[in-house]
């Protein structure tokens, strides 16, 4: 974090300054003998706030977070049988019948929230052994149902994992057709349609300028993506474009390395009136048995134990590298 801190300090750009605010606080402690000879490091700790002052976001970054030692369940066993391994007669079959791909198929979601609510069923049952052409296929098969449904708000999640909220550790898609944009949602293009009214400019431009300059945003094609610097929690990321359809390789190339730092992860996109808006955030290792949000995230600001540029690198890093293996794109 310190070397971010030089890098926006040095670029004295006024659009930082106009969508973000920081600060560095000093946290001391004073350790008896014993947890100093067992720790050695971490009486005076450096906590970096970051705020976004258009969407009133805050996040405490705190690397030593990431070194506490935590409870975990030793033996994490995945579930061997559920019932998208037979999804033709153990699932239900929506208003469109059945779509499927070699790679996956559709079927109704059991538990509805709301009209028009299904699932994308990969044909893998690990999750692991996803790589780019089942998450390629897969978004191919909820473009073509989100086609056929009635309403124009699109929405798509994907839970990576059990501890990502997953009730089914099978690998699927939950795909909605929706009469109206979730009240999240609107909120959010409300505070940038505001931004454009008080600034004439765009929201999603100026912020991709800033995080460009910080090394944390790339453009693939015609879609861009963030490393956010105000992030909900651990490694998140924000996308956009146009569209789905004009989306689907390079998300799916971000997805297939995204899957490679980390283990349970959640994924959100939404699209409607020609825009594609995603998310893609950590939730933690397998193998831990305490929730990853506690009172803080949920009722004030977010708390999280990472580094945004050292990510940021890893992550290009192997994208550039999975890109040239793909042979995909530019």
């Amino acid at each position: 974090m310190e070397e971010l801190i030089k890098i926006i300090e040095q670029l004295n750009n006024p659009l930082f300054d106009r969508i973000f605010d920081f600060k560095v606080e000093i946290a001391k402690q004073k350790f008896p003998e014993k947890l100093k000879e067992k720790i050695m490091e971490g009486e005076e700790q450096k906590i970096f706030i970051f705020k976004n002052k258009i969407l009133n976001q805050e996040t405490h970054f705190n690397i030593w977070r990431a070194k506490r030692k935590e409870p975990h369940k030793e033996n994490v066993e995945e579930i061997t049988y559920d019932p998208f391994c037979n999804p033709k007669e153990e699932t239900p079959i929506d208003n469109l019948g059945r779509l499927e791909n070699d790679y996956a198929i559709t079927a109704s979601n059991l538990a509805k929230i709301s009209s028009f609510h299904s699932l994308v069923i990969f044909k893998k049952h690990k999750r692991k052994e996803l790589n780019f052409d089942d998450f390629y296929n897969g978004l191919m098969l909820a473009n073509e149902w989100f086609q056929r449904q009635p309403f124009s708000v699109k929405v798509l999640i994907f839970n990576y994992g059990l501890r990502a909220g997953a009730s089914i550790s099978h690998p699927h898609f939950q795909i909605f057709s929706l009469e109206n944009i979730p009240s999240k949602i609107q909120d959010f293009y409300k505070k940038i349609n505001e931004y454009k009214k008080t600034y004439n400019s765009d929201y999603l431009e100026d912020f991709f300028k800033v995080l460009s300059q910080l090394n944390l945003a790339k453009q693939i094609n015609n879609l861009k993506f963030a490393i956010n610097l105000t992030p909900f929690k651990d490694k998140e990321i924000i996308f956009w474009n146009k569209n789905l359809k004009e989306s689907i390789k390079e998300i799916s190339l971000i997805l297939d390395v995204y899957k490679e730092l980390s283990e349970n992860f959640n994924m959100f996109l939404i699209e409607f009136n020609e825009t594609l808006l995603g998310y893609l955030v950590d939730r933690g290792e397998s193998s831990k048995i305490n929730s990853d949000i506690g009172a803080l995230e949920i009722y004030a600001f977010s708390v999280v134990g990472f580094d945004l540029l050292e990510f940021s690198r890893d992550f290009i890093q192997k994208l550039e590298r999975t890109e040239k293996e793909f042979q995909i794109l530019l």
